[in-house]
Order: structure tokens, then C-alpha cells, then sequence
């Protein structure tokens, strides 16, 4: 049943379209010696999210909690992005368009909810937990463009490791648009 709102969303309880969805603006970083980077993501657009298979819902009145587990089997995030620290190297003019592209990413979400003046809302931030089978992550101007060799090493290494890149940055995601979403 939630699948014909996603495209346009419920403008009644001002919840925004999520497929696709649209953020304006999301900064990571990410402090884990010798790298120490920060990425802001700008103008970026997630689609795929509509195709989710939804594994289970447990919902406990007594408890006033739902827990979901989904799975996405295939998302796509564009926008341009700018990143700035140390990665090794001083990272200078790295900004451009990027993409990520994820399949198999599943999904669980437990959520405290709580009534207020009679509606039923969520209460606090839920809890999400994301594992990604396969993960494509392409930065565009990487480095200036001058040094591809080193651009091609860190994009590898973004690739080879999603559950490492899920787990330094998943957190951060899913505090951002989590908020987005409430």
C-alpha cells in the first residue's frame, strides 16, 4: 500500500516524494587516522527505492514499537559532491558529479513511537542497520583529475569494502535522512 505514495508523497502530514527522493544537502566525515575527510554531497537524487521487497513488520502495542526489514534490490544516488581533508594526500579540488550505486541493500529499522495529542508519531531517531551486497561508487574530478592513478586506488577501495563503507558512513546517513523522512 505504500508504494502509489512514495511518488507523491502525503502532503497532508508533510511527508515529502521519496521515489524519487531529493537532499538538498549531506555532509559526512570520516576521522580514522591516516585519513580525515569530509564530503558534502549536494543536489542529490536516490531512485530505486520503490522497488523495496518488504521481509517482515512486527509492530507491539504494549511496547509502541514497528520493526521492518526490507530489501532494496537495486538503488541509484547522483549529485555532485565536494571533498576536502587528508586521505593519504591533501585532498584539493575534488568536486564534481558523482553516483552510487548499490544492490541487494537490506534494511532494518526499529522505531519507538509515542502518542501525541491523539496521532501516533515516531519518537526519537529509529534505529537502522544497512547492509549492501554490492556497492559502485564512481567520484568524477577526483583529485583535480591530476592524479588518476591515486583517484582509481581510492575508488577501488570504496568498492571492494561496503560493509567498511557502510559502517563508517551508514550512521551518518541514516541520521540525515532519517530526519528528512520525520
Amino acid at each position: 500500500r505504500l508504494r502509489p505514495y512514495m511518488r507523491q508523497g502525503l502532503p497532508d502530514y508533510g511527508v515529502p516524494p521519496t521515489e524519487p527522493m531529493f537532499i538538498d544537502e549531506v555532509t559526512l566525515s570520516l576521522k580514522r587516522p591516516p585519513v580525515d575527510v569530509k564530503v558534502e554531497f549536494k543536489d542529490t537524487t536516490v531512485t530505486g527505492l520503490s522497488s523495496f521487497r518488504l521481509n517482515s513488520v512486527r509492530a507491539d502495542k504494549i511496547s509502541k514499537t514497528i520493526s521492518l526489514n526490507m530489501t532494496v534490490p537495486s538503488m541509484n544516488t547522483n549529485g555532485q559532491y565536494k571533498m576536502t581533508g587528508k586521505a593519504f594526500v591533501v585532498i584539493k579540488d575534488s568536486e564534481g558529479p558523482f553516483t552510487v550505486d548499490m544492490k541487494e541493500v537490506n534494511v532494518k529499522m526499529d522505531t519507538q513511537l509515542k502518542v501525541q495529542n491523539g496521532r501516533l508519531l515516531v519518537d526519537g531517531e529509529p534505529r537502522v542497520k544497512v547492509k549492501v551486497g554490492d556497492l559502485n561508487v564512481k567520484l568524477s574530478n577526483l583529485f583535480g583529475g591530476k592524479t588518476p592513478q591515486l583517484a582509481r586506488t581510492i575508488t577501488q577501495f570504496l568498492n571492494n569494502d561496503s560493509d567498511r563503507f557502510i559502517e563508517d558512513f551508514g550512521p551518518q546517513i541514516t541520521s540525515q535522512v532519517s530526519r528528512l523522512a520525520v
